[in-house]
């Protein structure tokens, strides 16, 4: 990567850090996730609000390295309007970017090609996951609930 190319992909990836530097909480979550990455120890904790199935919107408390702030900054501006079905789908993007050498998610999530340095270290897949994972526990946690109540 020459130094231009270095410096610009170095800016981006700090100013998605510097968005989710202070923390943004929900007063009113439908749902909050905390997790934790046991190799790191970085964590996520991510309130959602929905309005029906699909978010209306993500709150946050980030203690992560920068694979993990670039998630949560990514999910902040493209997460309101998706539902679960989409929120797995950019999970499955992230993770087959990672780990089988997949392109990185397009169109509104195309900030998320900042993760795929971490290709070649695995050990930092999981740090580069945490938030996508936290997301759709969410929306499945909900899911699972709303089925319940509708069947009782």
């Amino acid at each position: 990567m020459d130094d231009e190319l270095l410096e610009l992909y170095t800016e981006r990836l700090m100013a998605h850090g510097r968005r989710v530097a202070s923390d943004r909480r929900l007063a009113a979550p439908d749902i909050t996730v905390f997790r934790r990455s046991p190799i790191c120890g970085s964590t996520v904790t991510l309130d959602i609000a929905l309005d029906g199935d699909r978010v209306k919107s993500l709150g946050y408390e980030v203690r992560a390295c920068s694979l993990g702030q670039v998630g949560v900054s990514v999910l902040a501006d493209a997460l309101p309007g998706c539902d679960l079905k989409e929120a797995q789908s950019v999970m499955e993007a992230v993770r087959s970017m990672l780990t089988e050498g997949g392109p990185p998610p397009s169109g509104r999530w195309a900030d998320l090609e900042l993760l795929e340095p971490a290709r070649e270290l695995k050990n930092r897949h999981g740090s580069a996951l945490l938030p996508f994972e936290a997301v759709v526990e969410g929306l499945e946690r909900i899911a699972q609930e709303r089925a319940q109540a509708t069947c009782e």
